[in-house]
């Protein structure tokens, strides 16, 4: 027992090396959650991965060599298959396939959906309040961004594509598909289904070949993924995108459910830690406290004083909800003086994690074992 425990903690040790990172804790939390993941072989096939996709027959080797096991390619293959369809670890979109660890978020935690557990719900939230939280928002380029709802951008003012996911979806050349949402899924689980919305399919995804092929996802036409959108504005969730040109997701998050939004409003300025272009402003003149903009708000940002709405920009994350149902037209968005451009891609966009994390030396070190599939 002693020694799975020490195999366990290599791995807890192994993962922390990806760019969003798996840190120990005091209680050991993190080991639980990993023993729910991984059975102790499927454990050293992990650590035969690394960041960089690999081949069946390199794990093979890697394999024999750290711990002395010889398995026949067909078995390995298999162990990797069995890994990836629990969401355990990644994997190329065409075949032969090639592996890489996942980070648990965004990565295994995600990858849960319709199989999550009480019990591993529960040591999610453990373990995101004793150390993963500070990990998520310790990079100064998060994995999400906030886009405005059009609606409540004026006609005359001009928004750059990547804050504008309408275009995104008319001009994709990528399938698109449509998920339940993890995060409500598993508050559902806890007894607190969400207060916002009762649609949970809200997680919409570019080209998502492995929630296909996990059967976790269906693939929509731009007119059904736009009627998501406009039904998102109306129950008032949050547009979040993943934060590239091309985005590879726009979760649709309230602040009930939502594990970016709800962790980061413990902290004292959550706008902080979410990439955002805009934020809103109350015209006092026109507001009469009607506390409709407070209902909305998702990130607890908006309180009435004295009758009039009161935004504490510390918290607001200028995703618009308050904007399109204000009768008054008393609040609208504003650009911030300072933009934030995201990376191009995906890869770019993990790799400016990664940066943050480790040294420029390191980095491209890093970057080169990424580009070769070896070990990080």
């Amino acid at each position: 027992m002693d020694s799975d425990i020490t195999l366990y903690r290599q791995l807890q040790e192994h993962l922390d090396k990806l760019p969003i990172g798996y840190p120990k804790t005091n209680s050991g939390v993190e080991i639980r959650i990993l023993q729910l993941l991984f059975t102790p072989i499927e454990v050293k096939v992990a650590l035969c991965l690394s960041l960089g996709n690999v081949s069946v027959e390199t794990v093979r080797k890697r394999l024999e060599k750290k711990f002395e096991i010889s398995y026949e390619p067909d078995k390995v293959a298999m162990l990797l298959h069995d890994l990836f369809m629990k969401g355990a670890i990644t994997r190329s979109k065409k075949e032969p396939f090639k592996y890489s660890n996942a980070m648990l978020a965004i990565g295994m935690f995600e990858y849960q959906l319709g199989d999550l557990s009480k019990e591993m719900m529960e040591l999610i939230h453990q373990y995101f309040d004793e150390g993963f939280n500070d990990e998520f928002f310790r990079s100064s380029l998060p994995q999400l961004r906030t886009s405005p709802h059009m609606k409540a951008i004026v006609p005359e003012f001009s928004i750059a594509t990547y804050d504008n996911m309408r275009e995104i979806v008319d001009k994709t050349d990528k399938s698109i598909q449509v998920a339940n949402c993890v995060c409500k899924e598993g508050e559902a689980i806890l007894g607190k289904p969400c207060k916002q919305t009762k649609d949970i399919e809200v997680c919409l995804m570019f080209d998502a070949k492995s929630y296909l092929d996990r059967g976790k996802a269906r693939t929509i036409t731009k007119d059904e993924c736009m009627q998501i959108i406009n039904r998102a504005e109306r129950e008032g969730l949050v547009l979040q995108p993943g934060n590239s040109l091309q985005p590879f997701c726009i979760c649709l998050c309230c602040g009930c459910c939502c594990g970016v939004l709800t962790s980061a409003k413990k902290y004292d300025k959550p706008a902080e830690l979410i990439a955002h272009n805009f934020y809103a402003e109350v015209e006092e003149e026109l507001c009469n406290g009607c506390t409709v903009c407070v209902k909305r708000c998702q990130m607890e940002a908006i309180q009435i004083e004295n009758k009039k709405a009161i935004i504490d920009l510390d918290r607001c994350i200028g995703c618009g909800l308050c904007v399109t149902t204000c009768k008054k037209e008393a609040l609208s968005l504003l650009e911030k003086t300072k933009k934030t451009i995201p990376p191009r891609n995906a890869a770019m966009l993990y790799l400016g994690i990664l940066s943050d994390k480790v040294s420029k030396r390191k980095m491209m070190g890093n970057m080169l074992k990424l580009l070769t599939g070896q070990q990080l």
